[in-house]
């Protein structure tokens, strides 16, 4: 207990991996809880108070903790495939991305739209812009294309999705006003493309590059 509370006074909380069993922030990890009939529910961004166990969104990972690290940690007969997890992972990451979304809008910290995105970029107001997968003009743009290098753009869901999420009937590209929901967006998103070890072995042993 003691050794716990030194480690968060130094860095925050910390997190054992099912998987490798190795400690990281929560952050950089997916929780599981058990739901009914010893299934498994991951939880992001809500409470984290509970019986629950972390992994890695990693094929690696996902695979040892489906093998045997739910069961040992949860204490109960856990089936389940590495590549559901990461279904459920990329499921449960595409529901929060729209939640943010709407917060975002609801509170005016989006840019929507080509226009004000673009402008947003180049007065430097944006935190993070997401980029439709079907937007290739919007992705090609110069001010995508540094925010690209710079680490602080996305891709997620298609023009019509990403339209739905902030209310318009298509979206290409929108940016993220505030610094806080940029990093939740951007490691939910990441969380989005998590691929279990099915993916990894149809690319001929290669882990999937993403977008």
């Amino acid at each position: 207990m003691l050794a716990m509370a030194e480690r968060e006074a130094r860095g925050g909380p910390s997190r054992t991996c099912v998987g490798c069993l190795k400690t990281a922030t929560p952050e950089a990890m997916v929780r599981f809880v058990l739901g009914p009939e010893a299934t498994l529910v991951p939880v992001l961004g809500g409470p984290t108070g509970g019986r629950g166990a972390w992994v890695h969104p990693s094929a690696d990972c996902l695979g040892a903790a489906a093998r045997r690290g739910f069961a040992k940690s949860l204490r109960a007969a856990v089936r389940v495939d590495a590549d559901e997890l990461a279904a459920l992972v990329r499921a449960a990451a595409d529901r929060r991305v729209v939640g943010l979304l709407a917060g975002g809008l609801g509170a005016r910290l989006l840019a929507v739209g080509g226009a004000e995105a673009m402008e947003a970029l180049q007065r430097s107001r944006a935190c993070l812009v997401i980029v439709a997968t079907d937007a290739r003009a919007a992705a090609e743009s110069q001010e995508v294309q540094a925010a690209v290098k710079a680490g602080m753009a996305r891709a997620w869901g298609t023009k019509a999705e990403l339209g739905r999420a902030t209310k318009r009937h298509e979206t290409g590209v929108v940016a993220v006003l505030d610094p806080g929901l940029g990093r939740s967006l951007a490691q939910t998103i990441d969380w989005a493309h998590t691929s279990g070890p099915g993916a990894r072995r149809e690319a001929g042993g290669q882990r999937p590059t993403e977008e």
